[in-house]
């Protein structure tokens, strides 16, 4: 199951998405390039192959930092069959611009976007999840990048946690890999993650070692 749905629907978002941001913001063109990078690519799909060996059917989504969630959402939706997925991101660009790449999920009510930081105590999920019941999935792809997910879980589901896809890795070089992990027990050990379906490290084509961890 190691592919994207490259439907007519994705083409036409995705095309449009890029057009928009070459001609409105200029500035953002080479950092949406970023995100079809091979390695973004294999992340994503390591991704999928696993989660698809653990269950192949979501109904209710959180993703945490998802940037642009174009190629995640495809995966998400056209794979697992997701009806309703919100990805959290605290940068208004990547609001804008996954709205753009998602537009047919957005128009049927399957996508959403918000820009809250559920790391701070006040701010919560979104309401629009609980129309579509329990959250059973919570990804975040860049655990690199923000605080220990042991916090965010233990202030939003309080009363069971749905299955967790957990990815980060032990590249310090950048200046907003704030929270690198030295392996994927680490990441596992950052939240909290009792019940573990899968672990593992995945080599990517840039080098970099990604780590993995899938569980509640």
């Amino acid at each position: 199951m190691d592919y994207i749905k490259f439907l007519p629907h994705t083409s036409n978002n995705w095309m449009r998405a890029l057009s928009y941001t070459h001609k409105e913001k200029p500035h953002l063109f080479q950092r949406v390039l970023d995100s079809f990078t091979i390695s973004q690519l294999e992340s994503k799909l390591w991704l999928n192959d696993e989660l698809n060996k653990i269950q192949n059917e979501f109904n209710n989504i959180a993703v945490i930092g998802g940037w642009y969630c174009h190629v995640l959402s495809n995966i998400l939706i056209e794979n697992f069959n997701a009806q309703f997925i919100c990805n959290y991101d605290i940068d208004q660009d990547s609001k804008i611009l996954s709205y753009k790449f998602n537009k047919k999920y957005k128009d049927e009510g399957k996508f959403k976007c918000s820009n809250r930081n559920l790391f701070i105590e006040y701010k919560s999920l979104e309401n629009d999840h609980f129309k579509h019941g329990t959250i059973d999935l919570l990804v975040n792809p860049s655990c690199e990048h923000m605080y220990y997910m042991k916090d965010l879980l233990a202030k939003e589901f309080k009363y069971g946690r749905p299955l967790c896809v957990l990815q980060s890795t032990n590249n310090d070089e950048y200046d907003d890999h704030i929270n690198c992990v030295k392996d994927p027990e680490e990441l596992a050990d950052q939240a909290n993650l009792i019940d573990i379906k899968y672990m593992g490290t995945k080599k990517l084509s840039n080098g970099m070692n990604r780590f993995m961890v899938i569980g509640r």
